[in-house]
């Protein structure tokens, strides 16, 4: 008797265990989907409009829904789902299905990851709703190139660097030296280079920390607010491509002197070391104020690229080919001056025209920031 006891004792724990296997395996076949979106995220209210029609399609599928804006436990789960998958967490609305990662409202991409994961659904619908209008972002995503080189330019040509160029110009034609009026224009512009490249990814680390901190609507201000910054430096901007003559506002006299005198100091020392040094903390000072003198193009420029999650190798290649355009003009007015041994090197038109280009690229990423800053959020480049 007790033996016969025992026994049943085992057959209803192998029992149990066989059932418990088995409830694992049919809860894994209930297809699933997990949805991350925000509460204030428009493309997500319109993705939401669009699960009963789904839930048609496909009856058993179980949408989890998680709000990542405001719930911070709900971004916890976010963060780590797509931790697993090899992804960071950026933009709403986020589709999980299986392995498959949709970012953005895309009915087809998602459909197609249900059919992959779970089957073919069990009702054919042929009216689907056309989803994010993405052609935008694959422009952006091709671009990116031009538009480092393009607005590195206009930041170059900014009144502030033009005239702190002339002034340097002016002083190194008075030198007798050839080989000293090279070298000390040369450290001035490597200097220069250094320096602005080191702003550069001051600017964009501080984006990314701070998107990597605050999520949701705060974080749409903010890039909202570059936005703003941008559209009106780009309205400045066109505006100053119809104008003759462009003269830095941010120094007044009084610091233009003062730059004068500090500048022929330097360069009246006996030691060349003694010269470099005072150049390259001048070139410091200069790019300083250069960074107020045109603000919003470099914010802009970094916070774009920060908002389109382009990935840290691309963005750190973008911030060196707006670098090494902002330091072109520079160097090309340089070396044709110092080859001529003349300042008539820079032509209006060219500023012009740089300023033209620039304000309208300006206007269209401001418009695109303030307009709709979280489909540039969920832009993966």
């Amino acid at each position: 008797m007790p033996q016969s006891a025992g026994m049943k004792k085992i057959v209803l724990g192998l029992a149990l265990l066989v059932g418990m296997w088995g409830g694992t395996t049919l809860a894994q076949q209930i297809p699933t989907m997990e949805f991350f979106y925000g509460a204030e995220c428009p493309h997500c209210h319109d993705e939401m409009k669009w699960f009963p029609e789904l839930k048609k399609m496909h009856p058993d599928l179980e949408i989890q829904k998680f709000e990542v804006w405001h719930d911070k436990a709900n971004k916890v789960i976010f963060d780590s789902q797509m931790k697993k998958l090899g992804q960071r967490a950026g933009g709403v609305p986020t589709n999980i299905i299986g392995t498959d990662l949709i970012v953005g409202f895309d009915p087809d991409a998602i459909l197609t990851a249900l059919k992959k994961n779970y089957g073919p659904p069990a009702v054919e619908s042929n009216n689907l709703p056309k989803g994010e209008n993405k052609a935008w972002k694959k422009y952006l995503e091709y671009s990116w190139p031009a538009m480092s080189v393009m607005l590195g330019l206009l930041d170059g040509f900014n009144p502030c660097a033009m005239w702190t160029l002339l002034i340097l110009i002016g002083f190194l034609l008075t030198m007798e030296s050839k080989k000293k009026r090279w070298m000390v224009g040369g450290i001035f512009v490597l200097s220069s280079a250094i320096i602005y490249f080191a702003a550069l990814l001051a600017y964009l680390l501080g984006f990314a920390e701070i998107s990597a901190l605050v999520t949701g609507p705060v974080m749409d201000w903010i890039f909202r607010i570059v936005g703003v910054l941008a559209v009106g430096t780009g309205a400045l901007a066109f505006k100053n491509a119809f104008k003759k003559g462009i003269d830095c506002e941010v120094r007044d006299m009084a610091s233009k002197k003062r730059f004068r005198d500090r500048l022929s100091a330097i360069l009246e020392h006996e030691k060349i070391v003694f010269v470099l040094v005072g150049v390259i903390g001048l070139a410091f000072s200069v790019n300083a104020i250069e960074l107020l003198c045109s603000f919003a193009i470099p914010t802009a420029f970094t916070a774009t690229l920060v908002s389109l999650d382009m990935g840290l190798a691309k963005q750190l290649l973008a911030i060196s080919l707006y670098d090494l355009a902002y330091i072109f003009d520079d160097v090309l007015v340089l070396t044709i001056a110092l080859l001529t041994m003349s300042l008539k090197i820079l032509s209006p038109k060219l500023v012009q025209v740089s300023h033209f280009i620039g304000g309208i690229l300006l206007l269209i990423l401001g418009g695109f920031l303030i307009y709709d800053p979280s489909v540039l959020a969920s832009f993966i480049g």
